[in-house]
């Protein structure tokens, strides 16, 4: 691929990455969009006339030049910076790869290759144009060439995907923020909602005046606020619309989630449209009372309650830890049971300092133990109450949450409320006649077996509540789906128990230990294909006595990681992966990759001395052995093995063990006589000595 049709190829992968940023309205995607077209066109030039393509070239060129005004949505700058350091540096990885293997792979192409022509491929090779003068005669020779492009295009694309990456929100907000925000909403605030406005997975946008503010998050290019904004009336529009004006300049598709009736006609002065999604059920205060024929099954599930011992109290704040623990064994339980799981966003999970912060009521049995428990939420201006966290054991007697909701009615009613919202029915009485509103009706009334939403309805039903609508707003009924999809991820919290979540873990928790044995078994499965490298690695990365004479220490660092003999040594990856991990779950990584060099290092540099000493002396065999270069992790791994049996508790067992191990190494160095178990017995006094004299100290408080 050269030429016209290089330039082609390049410019249509170019082309369909921006193509994202480009939806988004990104500026950056559109002036490289303007540019890639311009390079295509010549590419269509060089390759003869082509009227048609040349045609359709133009008209793009023609829309991405006249409607530039519309593409005024700028790119995360951090993620931009990064796009560019990735482009840079990445690149110039990659060219320094490509020039030292073309230079030192010389006998795996057919012609002997010099500085400059590696410098010269390395340019065409970088740019993914077939090599000038390097032909590749043996399989790892083209392996190699084609490892240079793919990981320059891979850098490459990874590169153009952040510069024109839409803007995340990754800044934490101010202590002033959540200060202002506290004041708006114990002035302004209405919405059942309003406490989560301060929970932390929000983000605060202030009227310019700060007479006003509104909650949101962003869930990938979606920015979802929670209900409509608090404050006066003159900032809650004013906020809205420099909202909206926020979003546009940062490609964010937005959407207001559980608006209200009132939220609804002020966003629509902002020009958002809405769309029903459910009702929230209300039970009126005043009007409540046990009495009734339908009251029947209430008052026998409160008596049930009253014979088993159990009754209602209210938690003293600030809750102590014991009566805090036994709220987390209630709550787990509750999880644990049922397919339940905390969610975020429209909920609160649980959190010590967010139950301190509300009133808790609880249930407790004849036994003085917590069975189930409820928190009620501030609610601010509102006259109506809301509550949370509505948890009990599984084994709790029946009628314990209609003890706490009876409880929650009746604290209401003393505090002059006029209602108590039970919450959203999703999708009830969506009387819209709208696609959108036909397809909530279809995903209401066909998704009940899996869903289970009229069962929520007529739960709620029974408490005889007042249904109040709630809405969703958004700007284009375009974005209905994408805003779909980022409602339903708002709520959800990392699930540490999933595949992903665990291997995710497990990278951020053991990176030294993921990273050597990657490299280790990449070593050896490349060298079990092909022995010549084995050789080459050896040459240029393993450390022997001409390269300490020469001071040509980095090889101190690269020589551990070069396998001691081509192919796979099952023995060693035995001993050294799982050593691994033990010494970076007890060491942290740090120390783990300090143990790891120092041990080996130091091993190696002191035996080799040692054998030239002894060469000098007349010894043949130790004068060979110094010569020779030295590569292999056996001595990295017995210097962590040594440096985690010495970091046991101080006593018995850690002397005996450290001894034994460092006696075993010696009586196998002594009886084999070999260089190797001797580098062995050495590393592993060095790393007992390292955790002795600098970890220990750097641990003690």
């Amino acid at each position: 691929v050269t030429g016209g049709r290089y330039m082609l190829v390049i410019s249509g992968v170019t082309l369909v990455v921006l193509s994202r940023g480009l939806l988004y309205g990104k500026r950056t995607a559109q002036r490289l969009a303007l540019l890639t077209s311009l390079v295509a066109a010549a590419g269509h030039h060089l390759r003869g006339f082509d009227l048609s393509a040349l045609g359709l070239l133009a008209s793009l060129i023609l829309v991405l030049g006249l409607g530039r005004q519309a593409f005024s949505a700028a790119s995360d700058p951090a993620r931009a910076r990064r796009g560019w350091w990735i482009l840079v540096a990445g690149e110039a990885t990659v060219l320094l790869y490509g020039v030292i293997g073309l230079y030192l792979l010389d006998n795996q192409f057919r012609e002997s290759t010099t500085i400059v022509d590696s410098v010269t491929d390395s340019v065409r090779l970088l740019f993914l144009l077939p090599a000038s003068t390097v032909a590749p005669a043996t399989r790892h020779g083209a392996f190699f060439i084609d490892s240079v492009r793919t990981a320059s295009f891979a850098i490459a694309m990874a590169g153009l995907v952040s510069i024109v990456a839409t803007v995340v929100a990754r800044e934490r907000p101010a202590h002033g923020d959540r200060l202002a925000t506290e004041v708006l909403l114990d002035g302004w605030a209405t919405n059942a909602l309003a406490y989560f406005f301060l929970s932390d997975d929000k983000s605060w946008w202030f009227a310019p005046d700060r007479s006003a503010v509104l909650a949101y998050k962003v869930v990938g290019s979606t920015a979802i606020a929670l209900g409509e904004p608090a404050g006066s009336p003159e900032g809650r529009l004013a906020a809205t619309r420099t909202f909206l004006e926020f979003c546009d300049s940062n490609g964010w598709t937005v959407g207001f989630h559980q608006v209200t009736d009132e939220g609804r006609e002020m966003l629509a002065r902002a020009g958002l449209r809405s769309l029903k999604i459910g009702e929230n059920a209300v039970i009126p205060v005043p009007d409540f009372d046990l009495s009734g024929h339908n009251r029947k099954a209430l008052r026998s599930a409160l008596r049930r309650i009253e014979r088993t011992g159990c009754r209602v109290v209210e938690l003293a704040q600030p809750i102590d830890e014991t009566t805090m623990l036994a709220l987390r064994d209630v709550s787990d339980a509750w999880l644990a049971s049922g397919g339940h799981r905390e969610r975020t966003f429209t909920l609160g999970r649980f959190d010590p300092a967010y139950l301190r912060s509300t009133t808790v009521l609880a249930v407790i049995d004849d036994e003085e133990q917590i069975v189930a428990f409820v928190n009620l939420l501030p609610t601010y201006r509102s006259t109506i109450g809301n509550f949370d966290l509505m948890r009990r054991r599984p084994d709790a007697p029946n009628g314990v949450m209609e003890a706490l909701f009876v409880a929650m009615i009746e604290r209401c009613r003393q505090q002059g409320l006029l209602g108590l919202d039970l919450g959203l029915a999703p999708f009830a009485n969506v009387d819209d006649d709208s696609i959108a509103g036909r397809a909530l009706r279809v995903v209401y009334e066909r998704g009940g077996t899996v869903f289970n939403f009229e069962g929520l309805r007529a739960f709620k039903q029974k408490w005889d509540p007042v249904w109040e609508p709630r809405y969703v707003c958004y700007e284009s009924d375009s974005d209905l789906p994408t805003l779909a999809a980022a409602i339903a991820r708002a709520g959800e919290l990392p699930d540490p128990t999933s595949l992903f979540g665990r291997l995710r873990g497990i990278a951020r928790r053991y990176p030294v230990a993921l990273a050597i044995t990657a490299v280790e078994v990449y070593l050896m499965a490349a060298t079990y294909w092909d022995h010549g490298l084995h050789r080459q690695l050896v040459r240029h990365f393993a450390f022997g006595w001409h390269d300490l004479v020469h001071l040509q220490l980095w090889r101190i660092v690269t020589s551990p990681l070069v396998p001691g003999r081509p192919g796979f040594a099952w023995g060693n990856l035995a001993v050294l992966v799982p050593v691994l991990f033990l010494a970076e779950h007890r060491f942290r990584s740090k120390w783990t990759a300090a143990i790891f060099t120092l041990g080996d290092s130091i091993s190696t540099v002191a035996v080799l001395v040692s054998a030239r000493l002894v060469g000098a002396l007349g010894s043949h065999v130790a004068l060979k052995a110094a010569l020779q270069r030295d590569g292999g992790s056996s001595s990295a791994s017995w210097a962590l093995v040594a440096a985690y049996a010495a970091s046991l508790s101080p006593g018995r067992l850690r002397n005996s063990t450290v001894l034994g191990l460092v006696g075993v190494l010696a009586i196998v160095a002594v009886a084999r006589r070999d260089e190797a178990d001797v580098q062995h017995l050495v590393a592993a006094i060095c790393g007992a000595g390292i955790v002795a004299l600098a970890y220990r100290q750097t641990v003690t408080p």
